[in-house]
């Protein structure tokens, strides 16, 4: 059976609240503010080992936090969507990654400030570069067009919201 959703527009931004690391497996805490419109009953909580590519969502209701917890080594990417009484879903949020272990030390994607998760502190960093209060890289010009500008952080910014993967 095909379920049709219908998309609610808003946007939620998810954040990573705390990880733990642990030998075996970890827990990774998210949180978020509330969605606003008046019909949400619910979210969803997406989890995957690839950037927009999820495991079947976790159904947790009314609640702005949850704890993933038994993950393994590795990068894992989170979103989050709203549900109404109707049985609509939002589209999904911005993208959290948290990468578990210290096997990996591969950088994560458009991770400007260097603490391993994409968020609202990486633009503040990257607007950092941009006003030369903190050295530039070819890592930070992320729409590869030989300069860190503006166009940089409105990639990043839409990056963040869930709109585009990182380039």
């Amino acid at each position: 059976m095909i379920i049709q959703k219908r998309q609610m527009t808003f946007y939620i931004a998810i954040f990573l609240v705390c990880g733990n690391s642990l030998a075996v497996a970890a827990d990774v805490s998210l949180a978020w503010d509330p969605g606003i419109l008046p019909d949400i009953t619910g979210y969803k909580v997406y989890v995957g080992k690839e950037s927009r590519i999820y495991n079947n969502p976790i159904v947790i209701g009314n609640q702005t936090s949850y704890r993933v917890t038994g993950l393994t080594d590795g990068t894992w990417y989170f979103s989050v969507t709203a549900t109404d009484g109707k049985g609509n879903e939002s589209g999904f949020s911005n993208e959290v990654i948290k990468t578990i272990g210290t096997t990996l030390i591969t950088p994560v994607p458009c991770d400007i400030n260097g603490d391993k998760i994409v968020s609202k502190p990486d633009l503040q960093a990257l607007n950092d570069i941009i006003l030369n209060k903190s050295p530039a890289s070819s890592a930070h010009d992320l729409n590869k067009d030989g300069k860190v500008n503006a166009l940089d952080l409105q990639i990043l910014s839409n990056v963040i919201l869930g709109l585009r993967g990182c380039p």
